[in-house]
């Protein structure tokens, strides 16, 4: 019980910001799926004079990946042209190529422009439709979501290390009249912050641990349960074995930084 109450003021802010650090990473793992989805799913549709290839398409833009002719059948069949041969053939002729561009990622509002102003120098194109209004929409929501989770995170992670800190200033303190004995008797600074350092290496352990244990049993009694099958498409990448590691790593880092702060500050004074 006193160990309990010594030290779970430590670790409760230090799994909080561990949990933080783990969906953070989950997140980019899960919405890489639903981004390349959204990247799959756009196009750009381009009409040109003459016949083109990808890379007549890739002198102008890097970004280009992929080039589709759509099929100049399919666009008379659309225009219900089938009926009468002679009009058919002639109509076809006079008809320009179309091309549907897919590109090598989910590229930002401006990178898209870009991408269509750098096609539009070509002589040879007549027209480009980029459908950016609904390109702009999804784009911008992805963002929003993403940019308000991560900020989040970061403004709980930020107030969990100052709670840490002020954890480390009280076992400091709790500690003093030893440290004061041994700095008298030419104890080192390290050597005086020592119980300091196994206290806060202990409870970095047990939060790394604590924060693995969390994300193992959502992974394996609540994502399998569920409906969220963007989620469930990529299930194993909501926890991996080297996560574990990842978050020992920092969470050792994080509380060596708080201690080593106190101690600075107690030199100081």
């Amino acid at each position: 019980m006193k160990f309990i109450k010594t030290h779970v003021s430590l670790i409760f802010p230090l799994v909080a910001i561990l949990l933080g650090l783990e969906f953070f990473i989950v997140f980019d793992r899960t919405t890489d799926t639903y981004q390349k989805s959204l990247q799959n799913g756009y196009s750009m549709m381009v009409v040109a004079k003459d016949e083109m290839s990808i890379d007549d398409f890739q002198v102008w833009d890097r970004h280009i990946e992929q080039v589709i002719e759509v099929q100049k059948n399919k666009i008379l069949e659309r225009l219900e042209m089938n009926e009468n041969p002679e009009n058919k053939k002639s109509f076809e002729a006079s008809l320009p190529n179309f091309y549907s561009l897919k590109l090598d990622g989910y590229l930002t509002l401006d990178e898209l422009n870009k991408v269509k102003v750098n096609l539009e120098k070509s002589d040879n194109i007549l027209k480009i439709e980029s459908f950016q209004s609904t390109y702009q929409s999804k784009y911008e929501l992805f963002a929003f979501i993403k940019f308000s989770f991560h900020t989040f995170i970061v403004f709980m992670s930020i107030i969990g290390f100052f709670l840490i800190v002020k954890q480390m200033e009280v076992w400091n303190f709790l500690h003093a009249q030893r440290m004061k004995v041994m700095e008298i008797f030419g104890a080192s600074l390290f050597l005086r912050s020592k119980v300091l350092m196994t206290m806060a290496f202990v409870d970095a352990v047990i939060a790394a641990l604590t924060t693995s244990i969390v994300f193992y049993a959502i992974q394996n009694f609540w994502i399998k349960n569920s409906q969220m099958e963007i989620v469930k498409e990529k299930i194993n990448s909501v926890f991996m074995m080297t996560d574990i590691l990842i978050l020992l790593f920092a969470s050792i880092i994080l509380v060596m930084i708080a201690v080593y702060i106190v101690i600075i500050n107690v030199k100081e004074e």
